[in-house]
């Protein structure tokens, strides 16, 4: 099960998605929202394919993710799985991205960042879903444990 001390990072973090080609060039892309399936160890993350178009083509093909999600407190975690399936968002989690989308431009907006440049991204909505079964989980916050693999 995906360890609760993780949640509150999973539920009101920001963060990327990544994927590596067979050949090892990475890309990544944007998370806009995600859904969390704690008992059977499954995240989907949204993200936007018009912004996404390789990363996509490439995580379909590999089928490997490296999800990290941070706090602005520096809390964080990298979540690694293989791909179960890319699928068109839902009304559900089209709301939910958009109440992640507002949080994380007012937080930006709070740091100084203008608001304008923000929303180039964060201002519309995404339109796919990743869901992947998570295999390893490693703390990513600075200090000692920073790396450490999580029991789950």
């Amino acid at each position: 099960m995906i360890p609760e001390l993780t949640m509150n990072v999973l539920t009101t973090g920001f963060g990327h998605v990544g994927t590596a080609t067979i050949d090892k060039k990475s890309y990544h892309t944007d998370t806009m929202g995600v859904t969390v399936d704690q008992q059977n160890d499954t995240i989907s993350c949204f993200v936007k394919s018009s912004i996404a178009e390789e990363f996509l083509k490439n995580v379909n093909e590999t089928k490997k993710i490296s999800f990290y999600l941070g706090l602005e407190t520096h809390e964080a975690y990298n979540f690694k799985g293989t791909l179960i399936e890319t699928y068109d968002l839902g009304s559900e989690e089209l709301s939910q991205s958009e109440n992640f989308r507002k949080s994380f431009i007012d937080k930006m907006k709070s740091m100084g960042l203008p608001e304008d440049g923000i929303k180039k991204i964060f201002g519309n909505p995404p339109d796919k879903g990743l869901k992947f079964k998570v295999e390893k989980i490693f703390k990513q916050t600075p200090g000692p444990e920073a790396g450490q693999e999580l029991s789950f």
